[in-house]
């Protein structure tokens, strides 16, 4: 099959050929029924889906006459790529189709395979497509969207003491748990989670002995009305001669 590459039209130049709706209608009768739909224009940014891979998608619809092109059957198939959150297709008078996307935009990886958009939207692009530093959020996927307002709320809350929370994960009975960048668990329970993170940052991240007392310590129980527990220990973070004694040892 011989058509030329995707070419991207600006959505005002597509605009002005909805114009040629009406005249489309008359071609219909009169079109040779061995030509083909031949020009494929995309319209709208994707920095995880390229052209060619919706070229290559859309290849087998366009070996089709115009109105025969299955248009819902060619959005179906690329709204199943992972990474466009909205797609739509249309005709495009006189031998083309239009296809629109819009991609998903990352604010965090969710769970063990999943990530989330800044809509709410959890998707599963595959392990190696995962972005990387992003914080990782976790819960029952309904709760997605009140899960990335919380971490942002305590995240709001911890900036000043230039701290950061790493994972934040809400579990199936609601009481949350978030791990801050070196590793220190903050277990916050279910309820008043802000006014206890405060707590936290007050009487603990703002005082140097404090802050030295919890710099091996595995997690802080913030569960208390009148303080909070600490406990546990971290491991010490693996270094590169570690790494090559396993391998060593592994040879």
């Amino acid at each position: 099959m011989n058509w030329p590459d995707p070419r991207r039209w600006r959505d005002v130049v597509l605009g002005a050929g909805l114009l040629l709706g009406v005249a489309a209608c008359t071609w219909q009768g009169i079109k040779p029924d061995g030509e083909t739909t031949r020009h494929l224009y995309i319209s709208g940014e994707a920095g995880h889906v390229s052209d060619d891979r919706i070229a290559a998608l859309a290849a087998p619809y366009l070996d089709a006459r115009f109105f025969d092109v299955d248009i819902e059957a060619l959005q179906d198939r690329l709204a199943a790529l992972p990474w466009l959150a909205d797609v739509s297709v249309s005709r495009h008078w006189p031998d083309g189709v239009v296809v629109r996307i819009t991609e998903h935009r990352p604010v965090a990886l969710w769970g063990e395979d999943g990530v989330l958009a800044e809509d709410g939207r959890v998707f599963r692009p595959g392990a190696e497509a995962r972005p990387q530093g992003l914080v990782r959020l976790d819960g029952p996927e309904a709760s997605a969207e009140r899960v990335q307002a919380q971490y942002r709320a305590l995240a709001d809350i911890l900036s000043a003491s230039d701290v950061e929370i790493a994972r934040l994960t809400l579990d199936a009975r609601g009481s949350w748990t978030a791990t801050l960048a070196d590793g220190l668990e903050l277990r916050l329970g279910r309820d008043g989670t802000e006014a206890r993170l405060r707590r936290f940052v007050e009487y603990a991240l703002g005082r140097a002995e404090a802050r030295r007392a919890l710099a091996n310590a595995g997690y802080v129980d913030l569960r208390y009305s009148d303080g909070f527990a600490v406990g546990g220990s971290r491991p010490a973070p693996e270094t590169g001669n570690d790494q090559e004694k396993v391998d060593e040892q592994a040879a």
